[in-house]
């Protein structure tokens, strides 16, 4: 017993020695995404985010020598391979991988590692690259007061603030009545005054409706795409960094929409004659116009104010993503229903039709928005 004591006092002893030296251990991790270039013309430049999006490989060079004890960290969605001076070291589903710099400067001989990272979809969002050091971190201090960046916050209030504004000048360009937004009208047994919107959809107010759908739809999935982070493509492909950056993607994703529904409706007029149902060509495309953008200034009013009062759920916004593609469907079903009662034509004839003009681009939809 007194033997024991004193060999419990030298372990205590120890373990607190241990404990200390560990706690004095740390790293710190250096972000190298500054450090990214592309291979173009035969030579190596800078990475560009808006010009360089679509490239499938990014460079970046380490000096061994000044680096030791360090390792570098490459994680990233959709990353495919790894390259180190110019021989493959990863390959597969690579998503998250660390090299120790002075194994690789062994097995690569030469003072530079000269890195090549090899992915589909390339952002700074969604790959990692960074050098992870050996060292103390810095002990917490005061922290400088920094002003939280609002931009994406005043382009939402101004955004709706401009779309309210915009509704209100077409439908006085266009003396259309507010029985117009009703949705119940999409299947009305009467049609009434609305005959000369089925019979002229290439009419300025069709357009100007058409236009006005577009940028709902696109503002609706700005706001989706800003909180979805690096989830899907389309959304890193239409983030900014700027308040007025913003507002251009806006108005460029508004376009590629506007571009959409055009081709859309030349697809149907051209099915709507191959067979033989013309006489539905306007009413289709005047009230699929009228759903959506009744459907989605409903949910963009709720977004605007779930994202408002800083609600920052994924299941919500995945929620909201799913809501544009139950639109679609919805909107097949209720055609099917009002084309079903079409006589003369065959059950296998009206489902070819539908599959055409409105199933077709319902795939292409979910394909590009969740890619």
């Amino acid at each position: 017993m007194p033997f024991r004591s004193p060999c419990f006092f030298l372990v205590a002893v120890l373990s607190a020695v241990v404990s200390s030296v560990w706690a004095q251990e740390g790293y710190v991790t250096q972000d190298l995404t500054s450090e990214w270039t592309i291979f173009d013309d035969g030579a190596y430049r800078p990475y560009e985010r808006e010009r360089d999006a679509d490239e499938d490989i990014v460079y970046f060079t380490l000096d061994a020598a000044s680096h030791r004890n360090a390792h570098v960290r490459i994680s990233g969605r959709h990353v495919k391979a790894v390259f180190v001076n110019g021989k493959l070291v990863a390959s597969g589903n690579v998503r998250n991988v660390m090299y120790d710099v002075d194994s690789l400067a062994d097995r690569f001989p030469g003072r530079v590692l000269h890195f090549g990272v090899y992915a589909s979809h390339i952002y700074p969002e969604n790959l990692n690259v960074s050098l992870v050091l050996p060292g103390v971190k810095p002990a917490a201090g005061p922290e400088e007061i920094v002003r939280p960046r609002t931009y994406f916050r005043d382009f939402v209030v101004s955004g709706i603030i401009l779309l309210f504004i915009l509704l209100i000048v077409v439908t006085q360009l266009t003396k259309v009545p507010i029985a117009f937004f009703f949705t119940r009208r999409v299947f009305a047994a009467q049609e009434g005054e609305e005959v000369q919107l089925y019979t002229r959809i290439a009419s300025t107010t069709n357009i100007l409706f058409y236009v006005f759908t577009s940028l709902v739809i696109a503002f609706y999935l700005m706001i989706l795409y800003r909180a979805s982070g690096d989830r899907y493509v389309l959304g890193l492909a239409n983030q900014a960094e700027t308040y007025f950056g913003t507002v251009l993607k806006w108005g460029r994703l508004g376009s590629i929409l506007l571009v959409a529904f055009c081709l859309k409706i030349g697809l149907v007029m051209l099915m709507s004659r191959t067979f033989g149902l013309g006489e539905y060509l306007g009413f289709q495309v005047v009230n699929w116009m009228r759903l959506m953008l009744v459907s989605f200034g409903i949910l963009t009013v709720a977004e605007v104010v779930y994202f408002l009062s800083g609600g920052m759920s994924g299941a919500v916004y995945a929620a909201f993503m799913w809501g544009f593609i139950v639109v679609l469907i919805a909107w097949v079903i209720l055609f099917f229903t009002k084309v079903a009662r079409r006589p003369g034509y065959s059950l296998f004839h009206i489902i070819s039709y539908l599959c055409a003009t409105e199933v077709l681009p319902l795939l292409i939809s979910v394909k590009l928005l969740f890619h």
